[in-house]
């Protein structure tokens, strides 16, 4: 008696309510500010699990964005505090959200030199935090969203201040903010042909 054959059912796509829930999502995305996060210390296994709900829409599907080994060679490399008993709190949590944001678009080795120009500015940590959380969020929405301020959010550097509340001149702000551009620019790349992957899979299915 032969075996039957299975015959796989294929929904049909809708791209255009795929698309919208697409722009929905990015355009709606938060990432925890400092005064948002867990006020109290964390375990390394609640650090990651939290770093991969806040960052999973930056990244595919099948992509580690963080584990282990990684939290402790980043503190290795002095891209992020070494922990005290083994405990975590906002700043290592901030630190490892910029990391794992970063390291999207740009070589861990990078990512270490724009946290030491951060450092080596007397970058104001918490305050400048929470700017490129900001900054994300509307440089994503304007990608996706197609906003009539698209180009304003798109180009404007990041007015970052040091500890004494003055000014940070040079590179470094516009750095960040052309970092932050090329992170949207490849979240809307992967993401939008990855809807056309599905649609081309739907009309051969049919």
């Amino acid at each position: 008696m032969s075996a039957r054959k299975k015959v796989e059912i294929t929904e049909p796509f809708d791209y255009d309510d795929a698309y919208a829930k697409l722009v929905q999502s990015m355009s709606s995305l938060h990432i925890s500010r400092i005064d948002e996060m867990p006020r109290i210390e964390l375990y390394r296994d609640q650090l990651i699990s939290i770093v991969q709900t806040e960052l999973a829409p930056l990244y595919g599907p099948d992509e580690k964005i963080v584990t282990g080994s990684m939290v402790n060679n980043y503190v290795k490399q002095h891209v992020m505090p070494a922990p005290t008993r083994k405990r975590y709190t906002r700043r290592h949590l901030a630190s490892l959200l910029f990391v794992c944001t970063f390291k999207r678009v740009l070589p861990i080795a990078q990512v270490t030199l724009l946290y030491e120009l951060c450092r080596d500015a007397e970058v104001d940590f918490a305050r400048a935090y929470d700017q490129l959380a900001d900054a994300l969020e509307q440089t994503l929405a304007a990608r996706f969203g197609a906003t009539a301020t698209s180009a304003d959010v798109l180009s404007a550097p990041i007015a970052l201040v040091n500890l004494r509340g003055e000014p940070v001149t040079g590179t470094l702000p516009s750095l960040l903010q052309n970092a932050i551009s090329l992170i949207a620019n490849k979240v809307y790349i992967e993401q939008m042909l990855s809807l056309e992957a599905k649609r081309e899979r739907s009309v051969t299915s049919e």
